[in-house]
């Protein structure tokens, strides 16, 4: 049989039943909710729903099936093993979802559905039987086997507390939905084998393929399927037209009781081909993830027809997500439509139970079918309840509501403890003393516009392409889904700390291209569709233009100031492209027939996230981290306090840029990138030039006044004039009338008697 098929001892509390006894079940509406993440390998995005009231939340299901094609869950009650739904249930659905509706996007930590009325269920009841199961599921762990009450975080000691309290009290499936071995430094430095032994200890029964399973290579993920005791299984990956794992396995809980197996399936995004390096995916090829789940049920079913079998429960776990920029067709929520209108499924309970987005979110799907995604970095635990007849209950099981009512183990614990000594004698290395400025990695800042952490990573590769290889370096990109981690201010800069926001491995690499690449390369990185709030409105950065929905392609540059206008089509958003020349110190406008030398990361070099219009001749460097690190060591990182400068990918209307251009001296000297900027040199230009601009600027305080002169305009600037966002609301940037206001802070109006809009093309 091509199937994997695995047996498993008896538990307390299985499925009554006598072989050739099926109790028909004709009920699916499950699901999961919650929050998820703070700081760290992201994933993700976006916003929690305004129903979401409660960290823990559950759906308890009536015997009547509620017709809504999508829910959210706000009950905030406990679940026991056999839980007993009340006469009046509280249900929470939205308006039919689509697999072309894109979920709102404007913050990392959370997701639900669309805005959901509240429906009151009547006439519930209680099944009598006693053959309940308990799905425990994870989905984008990242590598958080470490408890982290500050960020949410609940751990694999305390994981493995809930699932041996549950199948203390009866059957119990446990799974994942991949991206589990990679994300933090403590996984990463033992290539996720320190993980595959700690999840091997929580006792998984399945697992499936996600695209960071292969960030260590190939022949390492081949190596980790074989060191850990449970499946791991993807429906849709080949090497060499041979699929790289068994698509499915049958989980059997009670070897000597006929009708309670389970088929699962898994499946990976085709996302992987661009969301991990190149080298790692040598030979592989990912196809339709729909086609080959389908193709799957088709075979489980022959099989089981010709054995006298019939499964009722089938269980997808998808590593797809419902992020807008991922192709409808790749999309988790595309899938579980798919599949319940799909006639060999038909009365039989699916569960999609998906990863990748980063999404807390939970959807229905005809009626029979049920979406859930419990977030990411194991911020909360999705569980689903059910038994012969039907959907008991579903939910999740956030980090307050597991340190409230589980304990941990004791010998996980132990194992975690073991890890981590060894990870910290290593990483614990100061690489500076103390960084005066908070550097943003936050997946909603790096993947969407620029940054003062993406600032000074790129600055590092244009630190190091300036004598590092045969010609000095004219730009330097990189991916902001590759910073993976904020830099804390007024706090020591550990090696461990450098790791987390470059957790790869990935080395420099300078490729010479053409200017015609450049500017593809830049229409890629500012081609994603714009950000919407739940109302369908567009989201708006500080200058009053729409924000671009997160991808992990966009890029943090040096050496570049790229204005481009968002409200624009994708491909004619791009004003103006200036390049650095290294021998002048001065920026010149793009010339795409012209030569020029890019540093970057060997991922973007070698295509990765799609950047094919790259992959000229190269030389190669040592790993980014070791740059990044040697240049944080001399680098002035006071002048990377602005968050968001936009100074280097200039957010701007066309109308602005148009009147900016008109302004313009272009006799005005430009900066040199890698020089620092001072107080004393600010002074000085103040002192000799007349200040043209201001600009509002987010910072973690609020939003933060800043005064530019001319030459300093569009560049990270000390910072003049702050106001509290608590103490006094400023207006939004790019209404000139506004500013008026704004300067009317009395003093600097007196002295620089500033009207205009912050926008100057004439810096860095």
């Amino acid at each position: 049989m091509w199937y994997n098929k695995k047996r498993f001892k008896n538990q307390k509390g299985h499925f009554g039943m006598k072989k050739k006894t099926v109790v028909a079940t004709t009920l699916s509406t499950l699901l999961v909710s919650t929050a998820i993440l703070a700081n760290a390998v992201q994933a993700d995005e976006v916003e929690t729903h305004a129903a979401v009231t409660a960290p823990s939340t559950e759906v308890v299901a009536t015997e009547a099936t509620t017709n809504a094609t999508s829910t959210a869950a706000t009950t905030a009650a406990s679940e026991s093993a056999t839980p007993v739904a009340s006469s009046t249930s509280v249900v929470t659905a939205s308006t039919a979802e689509t697999s072309e509706t894109p979920v709102a996007t404007t913050s990392e930590t959370a997701t639900a559905a669309a805005t959901p009325t509240t429906e009151v269920v009547t006439n519930a009841s209680t099944s009598a039987s006693n053959d309940t199961v308990t799905v425990l599921h994870t989905n984008d762990v990242h590598g958080r086997m470490v408890e982290d009450d500050r960020n949410g975080v609940i751990g694999d000691a305390l994981l493995s507390g809930i699932v041996n309290d549950s199948r203390s009290k009866g059957t119990t499936l446990v799974f994942d939905s991949g991206d589990s071995f990679q994300g933090l430094p403590i996984s990463n430095s033992s290539k996720g084998e320190d993980m595959a032994s700690v999840m091997n200890a929580v006792g998984f029964d399945a697992m499936t393929v996600g695209n960071h399973e292969f960030d260590f290579g190939l022949d390492q993920l081949r190596r980790l399927s074989k060191q850990i005791n449970f499946p791991i299984i993807t429906s849709n990956v080949y090497v060499n037209g041979v699929r790289l794992f068994q698509p499915s396995t049958i989980v059997d809980k009670t070897p000597g009781v006929d009708g309670d197996e389970v088929v699962v399936i898994g499946v990976t995004t085709p996302e992987t081909a661009t969301k991990t390096h190149p080298r790692n995916i040598t030979g592989v090829s990912f196809t339709d993830p729909i086609t080959e789940v389908k193709a799957v049920v088709d075979q489980v079913e022959s099989n089981a027809r010709a054995e006298g079998k019939e499964y009722k429960t089938y269980i997808v776990l998808s590593h797809l997500g419902i992020d807008t920029t991922t192709p409808v067709e790749w999309r988790g929520s595309t899938l579980a439509e798919a599949l319940s209108n799909y006639a060999p499924l038909k009365g039989k309970r699916v569960l999609v139970l998906d990863g990748h987005s980063h999404t807390l979110h939970t959807a229905t799907y005809g009626d029979n079918v049920t979406y859930n995604q419990t977030g990411s970095y194991l911020n909360n635990v999705g569980r689903v309840v059910y038994n012969s007849d039907r959907v008991l209950s579903h939910g999740v099981i956030s980090h307050d509501e597991a340190k409230k009512n589980y304990q941990v183990n004791p010998t996980v614990k132990a194992m975690i403890d073991d890890i981590q000594a060894k990870y910290k004698a290593d990483s614990s290395k100061v690489v500076i003393e103390n960084s005066p400025v908070k550097l943003s990695g936050d997946r909603m800042d790096v993947r969407v516009r620029e940054t003062n952490l993406g600032n000074v990573v790129a600055d590092s590769l244009l630190d190091y392409g300036q004598s590092a290889f045969t010609h000095k370096s004219n730009l330097a990109v990189t991916n902001g889904g590759g910073l993976r981690e904020t830099i804390a201010k007024d706090k020591p800069i550990t090696k461990g700390d450098i790791i987390a926001v470059l957790p790869f491995g990935n080395s420099v690499a300078q490729i010479q291209v053409t200017g015609q690449n450049i500017h593809d390369m830049f229409v890629k990185s500012l081609g994603s569709i714009l950000q919407v709030d739940e109302s369908g409105k567009t989201v708006l950065d500080e200058n009053g233009q729409p924000l671009l929905e997160p991808s992990g392609g966009f890029l943090q540059v040096s050496g570049a100031r790229v204005y481009y206008d968002t409200t624009l089509p994708a491909e004619k958003r791009i004003l103006s492209i200036d390049i650095f020349d290294p021998e002048t110190g001065s920026y010149k406008p793009l010339n795409t027939n012209e030569t020029y030398y890019l540093v970057t990361n060997d991922f973007l070099a070698a295509g990765g996230d799609g950047y094919t219009m790259l992959g000229g001749p190269r030389e190669e460097g040592p790993s980014m981290d070791t740059v990044f690190a040697d240049y944080l060591t001399h680098a002035d990182l006071s002048k990377y306090a602005v968050i968001n400068p936009n100074s280097r990918t200039i957010s701007i209307s066309s109308a602005d840029f148009a009147a900016l251009n008109k302004k313009e001296n272009a006799a005005d000297p430009t900066l040199n990138p890698l020089e620092p900027v001072t107080p004393s040199t600010i002074a000085k230009d103040l002192e000799t030039s007349k200040p043209v601009v201001s600009k509002v600027v987010t910072t973690p305080n609020g939003k933060v006044f800043f005064i530019s002169t001319r030459s300093e305009a569009l560049k990270e600037t000390e910072k003049v004039t702050e106001t509290s966002a608590q103490t006094e609301v400023l207006p939004t940037t790019g209404d000139k009338g506004s500013h008026a206001g704004l300067l009317g802070l009395g003093m600097l109006l007196t002295l620089f008697g500033l009207s205009g809009k912050h926008k100057d093309k004439e810096k860095n």
